[in-house]
């Protein structure tokens, strides 16, 4: 049996593992998703990186949003995954609200 740490969404968390069968070969990370932009007549849209449930929405019409800002957080396999924007802007438009089930690229805000 071995312990690892593993880190999730910034907390670290003891696991243990056992090594049910050894198989030679590597793992690679899977490249981080981010989050896409897309402009349009001078919008920007933050667009979902992968489906899933919005949790809540922490920005309303009006505010402003620097880069990095957490604008809303979506539920995805019980892991709650923080969506920032990529770029300052004004929030012009929410696509959704709490509740509602997202898939991968959905536009979540409008920024102008």
């Amino acid at each position: 049996m071995k312990i690892y740490k593993v880190k999730v969404n910034g907390k670290v968390y003891e696991v243990e593992v056992e090594a049910v069968d050894e198989v030679k070969g590597s793992v690679e990370a899977p490249v981080k998703k981010e989050v896409k932009e897309t402009v349009s007549e001078g919008k920007k849209q933050i667009q979902a990186p992968i489906a899933g449930k919005i949790l809540d929405v922490t920005v309303n019409v009006g505010d402003m949003v620097k880069e990095g800002q957490t604008v809303a957080r979506i539920e995805a396999m019980k892991l709650e995954n923080e969506i920032q924007s990529a770029f300052d802007g004004r929030v012009a438009q929410i696509l959704v609200k709490t509740g509602d089930d997202v898939r991968n690229k959905d536009v979540l805000i409008i920024l102008e």
